[in-house]
């Protein structure tokens, strides 16, 4: 599933927008899309308008508000985007055009059923897609809190800002003995992602969480790994325990997490993270707007 155009119109705190997001070489929807522009122009606001316009052409049960996106309630709001959607349900191939408006009335979408069946399926099969948001606040979730690891109960934080969104890692971590394809999938992403950091299976009756080797040595902690590190982990245990393949994936902020002389390499490092994944990046790294074609940025407020 990807997003080949993206039309706004009437959304707070946004300018009217129309976007194509189409490779002229490939004549498919980009990859990666870049997300740019000055502080508070409404990079993040973007981003989290495409998630609560899929949210409601295809619901995993959470909650959108229109009020929250329209700027007269009289007139309402209005996205419209064109899908291209090649998993393997019954919308699985082709192109399909969506409109939802925000209005007084709520949330209000005009799409094809089977589509929005499409786009509201969601389970950790990796053969269709899904769609998932990494945002700004991503961190290492303490406390006692720790959330299953099934569909039916991960499926309510994809496009969560719930700072304890990432508590199933460390029982995504004790898992991992007992599945060799997801630890491969998660030690590879991993891999991908930091230069230092890599997993280490721990001994029965370790602790699960002592998996990890960087510059310290081995037996690292989880919890004392470093910031970029973890950010590495929380990316890859994600993407390995939801099937990350054939989706659409937001992701806010690289530039808290990585140095700037690392953030293209990483980049290329996430766009090899799964297979045929659809990456929204909002960043105000010089560098990785540089480092993408033109057709390829969304500039708000300023020079791409």
């Amino acid at each position: 599933m990807k997003i080949s155009r993206l039309a706004s119109r009437g959304v707070a705190n946004l300018p009217d927008l129309e976007c194509d997001l189409v490779s002229s070489s490939t004549g498919r929807p980009h990859d990666l899309v870049v997300v740019t522009g000055p502080p508070a122009s409404g990079k993040t606001r973007l981003c989290e308008l495409l998630l609560a316009s899929l949210e409601t052409i295809g619901g995993y049960q959470g909650i959108v508000r229109a009020s929250d996106w329209y700027v007269d309630a009289d007139r309402g709001a209005r996205v419209d985007l064109e899908l291209w959607l090649d998993g393997d349900g019954p919308a699985s191939v082709g192109r399909a055009n969506a409109v939802v408006r925000f209005t007084r009335g709520g949330a209000l979408r005009e799409v094809e059923r089977a589509v929005g069946r499409e786009v509201a399926r969601y389970d950790h099969d990796p053969a269709h897609g899904k769609r998932e948001y990494f945002p700004e606040g991503r961190q290492r979730a303490w406390g006692a809190r720790q959330d299953g690891l099934g569909s039916q109960e991960q499926a309510l934080l994809r496009c969560s800002k719930d700072p304890q969104k990432y508590s199933f890692v460390p029982r995504f971590l004790a898992q991992l003995a007992s599945d060799p394809t997801r630890r491969a999938s998660f030690a590879r992403g991993l891999e991908l992602l930091s230069p230092t950091a890599r997993h280490v299976p721990t001994a029965r009756g370790q602790d699960p969480t002592t998996c990890f080797s960087n510059r310290r040595g081995s037996g690292v902690p989880y919890a004392e790994l470093s910031s970029s590190e973890a950010d590495a982990v929380i990316i890859a245990a994600t993407a390995a325990l939801i099937g990350l393949n054939h989706s659409i994936v937001v992701l806010d902020r690289p530039e808290l997490y990585v140095p700037p002389h690392r953030l293209v390499a990483w980049l290329d490092g996430l766009l090899h993270l799964g297979r045929d994944n659809q990456w929204f990046v909002a960043t105000s790294s010089e560098e990785l707007v540089g480092a993408a074609s033109r057709s390829q940025v969304i500039s708000l407020g300023g020079e791409a």
